[in-house]
């Protein structure tokens, strides 16, 4: 077992790290019994590939099939689901960074065998009336992680292995236990549960021939997807479609046509994912026409007047029913951080005592970081008591605010790390309680009247939301 561990040591510290930070977030929000929507949301928003991936998924027909608009992430999880969106997430991560290996034209035919056969596990378990045929979709994308992780790293033993099924014809099973004393299976396992992924897929592959429908989608669509890469017409493939329509209670003939056509459906997955690249690897019996390009995620959100209005619109929708101020302020903490365009955003609330002020949530780079050191006492920090008088929305430039002088200490300026932001109090009855904050500080990007407006229309709308949820308007 020591080989298996250094192997996942290497795909984990050399070769596969620009995930580990994501992996370890949203596995940290899970164990914590404490876990909030505002908490994963606050994980993903890290990531703007992540944020804008997972919300692609959210309005798709997959996932949103009424078509209402999905525009904040925090909604995303309340509408699809806490588990579903954190499973999703921990996915993304792994798919994004093996198709980050440039010229591995080997892990993009493993990747779109892996979608294909994702799409057709679920196709079955939708077609058996299966509870959540999203965890049997995921058990079967990640079947085959071992395999494409290792390839990832693989030097001399990955030659050693082809060496050993091409001119010893010894299986793949075999020759991965020769070479490296486990097989891909159990690499893929070992990996997933590291990284917390899929207990289906841990119980398909240590019992395959367990009689479970779940694990027989699975299994189904693994040799289903290998062997239509022969070709639809094959043998293999043939006594594959037949299997299948036995098993579902199918005519083969329909069936057949029914599969073909879900590969096609696997195409548009993989783009949805993020996968666009490996389509072409997929057996498409009927190629539809392709659709827009996917363009990269910048790291820092761009202000976008379009998202700040849908985003205030269901912010005017949420307060009509029940609604939690935590998720209001997250969402419109969301709505400042996207819809304006900002690099840093926090709410930060009062402590009981009212003597500090500290940082409860936040959103951006570091935000981890910046929440920790955004914790200010009231009788130091001048600025706060002067903030709340105000009962508005200020943009502080140069240190100063635009309107007055603001006793603004250089010690709290160092804090932040900028003399340029905007803020507004949180009030209830006319008692403070908190603020809101957003600069564009690590970024450099200058701030402007426009974006104050915008930053100002969320302010209003918070304003209007703790008061109508106190009771107070």
């Amino acid at each position: 077992m020591s080989g298996l561990k250094h192997w996942i040591h290497l795909i984990e510290q050399q070769e596969l790290p620009i995930f580990r930070y994501t992996i370890n977030a949203i596995n940290n929000v899970v164990s914590d019994e404490d876990s909030s929507t505002a908490r994963l949301a606050q994980v993903i928003l890290q990531d703007a590939s992540l944020t804008a991936r997972i919300l692609r998924i959210a309005n798709s027909a997959t996932y949103n099939p009424t078509g209402s608009p999905i525009n904040t992430v925090s909604r995303a999880i309340v509408f699809i689901g806490f588990n579903m969106v954190r499973d999703l997430s921990l996915t993304l991560a792994v798919i994004e960074a093996l198709l980050n290996r440039k010229g591995q034209k080997h892990i993009f035919r493993l990747m779109a065998r892996a979608f294909h056969a994702a799409v057709q596990a679920r196709a079955m378990a939708i077609q058996r009336g299966d509870d959540a045929p999203e965890e049997v979709f995921i058990a079967a994308l990640l079947y085959s992680l071992g395999e494409m992780a290792f390839w990832c790293v693989a030097g001399k033993e990955g030659e050693e292995i082809l060496a050993l099924i091409e001119k010893e014809g010894l299986s793949p099973k075999a020759a991965q236990k020769q070479v490296l004393g486990f097989t891909f299976e159990q690499l893929t396992v070992a990996l997933t549960q590291d990284w917390h992924l899929s207990d289906l897929l841990h119980s398909t592959i240590n019992n395959p021939s367990l009689k479970n429908p779940r694990v027989r989608d699975i299994n189904d669509s693994q040799r289903l997807s290998a062997e239509t890469e022969k070709g639809w017409d094959s043998r293999a493939a043939q006594k594959s479609i037949e299997q299948i329509a036995q098993r579902l209670e199918m005519e083969p003939r329909p069936a057949r046509e029914w599969l073909k056509e879900n590969t096609l459906d696997a195409v548009e997955i993989a783009r949805l994912f993020g996968a666009g690249s490996i389509t072409e690897y997929l057996p498409i019996p009927n190629p539809r026409p392709s659709g827009e390009e996917e363009t990269p995620a910048d790291k820092y959100p761009v202000a976008d007047p379009v998202l700040q209005l849908s985003i205030l619109r269901d912010l005017s929708r949420m307060l009509e029913k029940q609604p939690n101020l935590n998720l209001i302020l997250e969402t419109i903490l969301e709505g400042i951080y996207r819809g304006c365009g900002m690099d840093r955003t926090l709410f930060a609330l009062l402590t009981p005592d009212k003597k500090q002020l500290r940082a409860k949530h936040a959103l951006g780079e570091h935000s981890q970081q910046f929440t920790e050191e955004f914790v200010f006492n009231l009788n130091d920090t001048p600025f706060f008591n002067w903030l709340f008088r105000q009962n508005d929305a200020v943009w502080i430039k140069d240190g100063k605010a635009k309107a007055a002088e603001s006793p603004l200490t250089t010690a709290f300026l160092a804090e932040v790390g900028t003399r340029d932001f905007l803020a507004c109090p949180l009030s209830i009855k006319d008692k403070p309680i908190g603020i809101l904050y957003a600069d564009r500080a690590p970024s450099g990007r200058k701030l402007d009247s426009d974006t104050f407006e915008s930053f100002r229309h969320f302010y209003l709308q918070a304003k209007m939301a703790i008061n109508y949820i106190s009771g107070s308007g």
